[in-house]
């Protein structure tokens, strides 16, 4: 049975399924689908999403519904033709254009993405996560100063978003900012304690301070949580033997 035959099979039992029970069509449809969807069954629930789309055609919830299955589906050329549709019949859909800016960030389309995204924190400014995703797609721009405001803002919504402070540390390390890099670190590491690469860039600023003695804590307390990453071994290695060379109680502010 060929996707169009099956598809008309499936509303016109559907119908006599609603009819029967009195129940309006679009209302049983998108109770499956959510059901469906919640359970891993993506396939079905889009079915069962499309036939409240039949019944009416602007919901929005539906079409919502239909895009975030695509997206567990891998379907992203399919999810951002359902979320460009959304945005040309609900301009004001936060969701449809959070979405969108989370796909074109994923396919490295960066400028694309900070478009939707800030659209959608001119429809809602108080949602983290779309803070976060601008600050990332900032990132990739190399627009940092930009970046570092979107995660600030993230991180005053929601505290406990521990990839901003993660990704603050790690800007901060770009630009050689090493004690910022370490006070960054230093909040996630106060909220996950075994974050490896918190814990291995904070040795790593703490060796490009010339601070010999942290950084050998730091690149241990790594190796502790991973004893096989061979990064770690290696810095430790090197920050050993300038305390060697140096004595423990004479670092320099300059390796």
């Amino acid at each position: 049975m060929n996707s169009k035959i099956r598809s008309a099979f499936q509303v016109l039992s559907f119908v006599a399924l609603c009819s029967s029970c009195q129940v309006p069509i679009e209302k049983k449809a998108m109770q499956d689908a959510d059901d469906f969807r919640k359970s891993g069954q993506y396939e079905k629930a889009i079915d069962s999403y499309r036939i409240a789309l039949k019944r009416k055609p602007d919901l929005l919830e539906a079409s919502l519904g239909v895009g975030l299955c695509q997206i567990e589906l891998a379907q992203y050329d399919s999810a951002q033709d359902t979320y460009l549709d959304i945005i040309s019949r609900h301009s004001d859909c936060e969701q449809a254009h959070f979405r969108l800016g989370q796909l074109y960030l994923n396919q490295g389309k960066y400028q694309e993405a900070v478009v939707f995204l800030k659209k959608a924190l001119t429809i809602n400014s108080g949602f983290g996560d779309t803070h976060y995703y601008l600050g990332l797609a900032y990132r990739e721009l190399k627009e940092y100063d930009q970046a570092l405001k979107e995660f600030s803002l993230a991180l005053e919504i929601n505290p406990d978003l521990q990839d901003a402070y993660y990704n603050e540390g790690n800007i901060y390390t770009r630009l050689n900012q090493h004690e910022k890099a370490i006070e960054a670190y230093g909040k996630l590491l106060r909220k996950n304690p075994g974050h490896l690469m918190a814990l291995y860039l904070t040795g790593d600023s703490y060796y490009a301070l010339g601070r010999y003695s942290e950084a050998e804590a730091m690149f241990k307390k790594a190796l502790e949580v991973n004893l096989g990453f061979t990064a770690a071994h290696l810095a430790l290695k090197k920050c050993q033997e300038k305390l060697s060379s140096s004595g423990a109680g004479k670092e320099t502010k300059n390796p």
